[in-house]
């Protein structure tokens, strides 16, 4: 198998293998149903079975050809086990999609210590597992694609949640890595940095409870994000924001830090502030 299709040639889903972690709710299970509507063969990682299985059953609306397994990916024998469990029924994945991942609105301050290894664990460890168990198959295989479910706040600092932050950045790090390590053996890999997307990952209590402020209300469709997704696979592109201005902002903050950074700081500031006075007003957005 290759993933790449020769010079110029187009990406074709048909009968492809991929995985997705995160697969039972949100941009994960909208992932799912996109590449099953194109021909694809999908498997779905999720940590709660009930969930999982739901969320198959409702794939299986659109095409049969989807395979579902419960793991927490923090946890390495899971991990090892999931991953035996598709190489003995599939072979090596052609796409695996890194989605998984969830935040709270907590400063760092307020966050405990627990809360804060289980983030980097789903988030960045979580990745880093199931990247590394399928690479070797991924290699045998000839190639493949490898994609980093990250965020825009995996470019930029942001906070609260800056836990979240951090594991993002540190997970676009990781791809930039592996795109530089991968390549002689064909793999290609992509990052995707989508804003705010309104999806369960707003479920924690920490969400509902903070204070309203303008830009949470500036949301992206669900089915936006995953067509992002498949778009930066076909046509091989590293980097993807969604939506695109915020990959200028991004561009910004690298390029004009002294220009960006008080206004970021001036930014930030005021979202932490109103996490602890309940105050929704600020003048930056």
């Amino acid at each position: 198998m290759s993933a790449v299709l020769g010079n110029g040639g187009r990406f074709s889903w048909s009968g492809r293998r991929a995985l997705i972690t995160g697969g039972s709710s949100g941009i994960g299970k909208q992932l799912a149903s996109d590449l099953l509507r194109r021909g694809a063969h999908v498997g779905i990682v999720a940590q709660h079975a009930d969930k999982l299985k739901a969320a198959e059953l409702d794939l299986r609306q659109i095409s049969p050809n989807v395979w579902s397994y419960a793991c927490d990916i923090a946890l390495l024998d899971e991990v090892r086990a999931m991953a035996r469990a598709y190489r003995e029924r599939f072979d090596a994945p052609e796409v695996l999609i890194n989605n998984a991942g969830y935040a709270v609105y907590y400063t760092f301050e307020q966050m405990p210590s627990e809360e804060i290894h289980r983030l980097f664990d789903v988030n960045l460890v979580g990745a880093s597992l199931v990247t590394r168990e399928f690479l070797p198959d991924m290699i045998r295989a000839g190639g493949g694609r490898v994609v980093m479910m990250a965020s825009i706040a995996g470019r930029i600092p942001m906070t609260p949640c800056g836990v979240y932050s951090a594991s993002k950045h540190g997970l676009v790090a990781l791809a930039e890595l592996l795109r530089v390590e991968t390549a002689r053996f064909r793999i290609k890999v992509h990052v995707v940095c989508p804003g705010r997307v309104e999806t369960e990952f707003f479920s924690h209590q920490s969400f509902k409870a903070r204070a309203h402020r303008p830009e949470t209300s500036r949301t992206i469709p669900v089915e936006v994000v995953s067509e992002a997704v498949i778009a930066a696979i076909e046509h091989n592109r590293f980097m993807t924001s969604v939506p695109r201005h915020l990959g200028v902002l991004a561009w910004m903050a690298a390029a004009m830090p002294i220009v960006f950074r008080p206004f970021w700081h001036r930014f930030l500031s005021a979202r932490v502030e109103s996490v602890y006075t309940g105050a929704a007003v600020s003048k930056v957005e």
